[in-house]
């Protein structure tokens, strides 16, 4: 689990790093003190603290970016969530997808109640974007971005991907209805990454 905070207080991050410290003490933590800084960053966080009213770039500015990064890549969302000031741009956070927003000072209860909720949902959000199938009688782990399309051929699915092919034992159908709509059955026996297209 990689978390960012971003805040120009000090303090802010503090309190925000302990906090994850005290529910997570495995993530790895990263404090920027600017929107430029984590802009700057290489790294794909599951969760990211931001503050709105920084100097140079805004926390929404930061956030617009960091959406269209992961857009362009195909990379999974993080999980934004805004501590600020200022209310009066509650409708703006809605427009980059937040999961929350807290008000400073935040207070502890309600800090540690959201930061659960979001832990469970990149929790989610990461089983939901793989599967585990039986190839040469190995369970393999397969992340859905990393599948180009799947083939089916006498009774076996056939998973082409990012890093080489499995076969497995399955139905067209029902890895149809598993993978949802991400992946178009062009053809009775070809099942196609839309986001490798």
């Amino acid at each position: 689990m990689k978390i960012a905070i971003c805040d120009d207080s000090e303090e802010i991050r503090l309190e925000i790093a302990e906090l994850i410290k005290e529910q997570r003490p495995e993530a790895e933590v990263t404090q920027f003190s600017s929107g430029e800084g984590i802009l700057c960053s290489p790294e794909k966080y599951d969760i990211v603290f931001l503050d709105i009213a920084m100097g140079g770039i805004s926390g929404l500015e930061a956030a617009r970016r960091l959406r269209e990064r992961q857009e362009k890549n195909g990379d999974k969302k993080s999980i934004i969530i805004f501590i600020t000031a200022f209310k009066e741009h509650m409708s703006e956070a809605f427009d980059v997808n937040a999961f929350h927003y807290l008000i400073k000072p935040p207070d502890k209860e309600k800090l540690a109640h959201v930061f659960r909720r979001a832990l469970k949902e990149a929790s989610f959000a990461e089983s939901a974007e793989c599967i585990v199938i039986k190839s040469f009688g190995k369970q393999q782990k397969l992340f859905l971005h990393d599948i180009y399309y799947i083939e089916s051929c006498n009774k076996k699915t056939i998973y082409h991907t990012k890093n080489g092919i499995y076969e497995a034992y399955g139905k067209m159908e029902e890895l149809e209805a598993k993978l949802g709509g991400g992946f178009y059955r062009c053809h009775r026996c070809f099942l196609v990454n839309m986001e490798n297209i």
